[in-house]
């Protein structure tokens, strides 16, 4: 097994099972080269934990779109980059602790009004899996925040100068949300072939023989 997962892991599983069987079974180290627009993204979110830690005294120009969003975030005390853990049992656990399940970082999240808001920025493109993304942060932080009755999510999307509105989800859903994602890890942890699944996330593979690697696609 390849634990602890996060929401990259298993994305580059279901994406293809090979991909990810080169990536954190073998650990064999990718053929692309570094990508401009991850390196991009890296920096984008450390000017933003700057900003909300009080580093930075003025928002960062990357933020220009979404400057008031971004301020009032500072004004709450929102905490940026959390980082979080549970076990297989959905206990809380130390985010490098050995029983570690799965972790995440979250970017922005405060608690207000009983609820727990997780926020997360993003670079580039709006894609359909960032709500995924974010069901699985609910499920992570509401481990460590057992007292809230409900979650409060919303995308930021800095280059677009979009804030996604707020989606509240309550208590009484996160069984059945835990419930999936523990599904969805088994299959990928009882997977024993790793099967190829060429597809359009292809042409951005590590792996991908037009960069040299072992994979024909």
């Amino acid at each position: 097994m390849s634990r602890p997962w996060s929401y990259s892991r298993l994305s580059t599983y279901e994406d293809c099972p090979k991909q990810y069987w080169y990536k954190y079974v073998e650990n064999v180290p990718g053929f692309r080269p570094p990508s401009v627009a991850a390196g991009r993204g890296s920096a984008i979110h450390e000017a933003g934990e700057k900003y909300l830690m009080g580093e930075l005294k003025v928002y960062p120009p990357e933020y220009q779109r979404v400057s008031g969003h971004l301020m009032g975030l500072k004004a709450k005390k929102a905490n940026p980059e959390k980082k979080l853990a549970v076990t297989s049992e959905w206990e809380p656990c130390d985010y490098k602790a050995p029983e570690a399940y799965l972790r995440g970082i979250i970017d922005v999240i405060y608690e207000e009004n009983d609820g727990l808001h997780i926020q997360d920025f993003k670079t580039g493109q709006v894609y359909d899996s960032h709500p995924v993304q974010m069901e699985l942060y609910v499920a992570l932080a509401a481990a460590h925040y057992p007292a809230v009755t409900h979650y409060v999510t919303r995308l930021i999307y800095v280059d677009k100068g979009i804030v996604t509105a707020p989606k509240r989800t309550e208590a009484a859903r996160l069984k059945p949300i835990r419930l999936l994602l523990d599904g969805r890890i088994k299959i990928a942890e009882d997977d024993q072939i790793y099967p190829t699944r060429a597809g359009s996330s292809c042409r951005w593979c590590d792996y991908s023989q037009k960069y040299g690697g072992p994979c024909p696609h």
